[in-house]
């Protein structure tokens, strides 16, 4: 009786340092978005790459502030992007950033022209992104999770360049006037 209650005591010991041996080895592993950051779109690689405006002693506080904003989200970027080549950041915070720079830059501009090439810029930026991210998905490197976002985040860009092109068409016709 005494040998039995010794054998499932080290066979408890045993599969308790089984265990721990093996949390203790999975600690060392990396993540999963650490094991292999997938390429990211070219176009994005290229807005990512962009130098940050310059802040000029005649600009206007108003337009200043957007400058500022501008850089941190450009700046934040870079950084997320040098994180994420590490493995140190997943997608989703990259697409999240995507969206704040390009928010920043389109409100930069006053003209509803300069709005809408900076929002056909974020859109072909994020349909290169979500055929991308597909292949990602299929081949379990990225959740559809963040597909779904990046799609949700890309509609939301089509739009509010709908709308802006749409106030760009109504502004000009109210300008130009009709033939008789």
């Amino acid at each position: 009786m005494l040998s039995r209650a010794m054998r499932k005591i080290g066979s408890r010991r045993a599969r308790n340092w089984t265990l721990a041996t093996i949390l203790w080895v999975s600690s060392w592993q990396p993540g999963l978005y650490a094991q292999q950051p997938a390429k990211l779109s070219p176009k994005l690689i290229a807005v990512l790459n962009e130098p940050t405006l310059e802040l000029k002693d005649d600009d206007a506080p108003l337009l200043r502030l957007k400058k500022e904003r501008f850089n941190a989200a450009l700046n934040e970027g870079k950084a997320r992007l040098d994180l994420y080549s590490r493995g140190l950041t997943p997608i989703p915070d990259l697409i999240e950033i995507g969206a704040r720079l390009f928010s920043a830059e389109a409100d930069l501009y006053d003209k509803p022209e300069e709005k809408v090439e900076v929002l056909q810029r974020q859109l072909d930026v994020y349909t290169e992104a979500e055929a991308s991210l597909e292949k990602k998905v299929k081949d379990s490197l990225a959740t559809q999770a963040d597909l779904e976002r990046l799609r949700y985040d890309k509609v939301s860009v089509e739009i509010k360049l709908f709308n802006a092109k749409t106030a760009h068409d109504h502004q000009e016709s109210a300008v130009q006037p009709r033939p008789k």
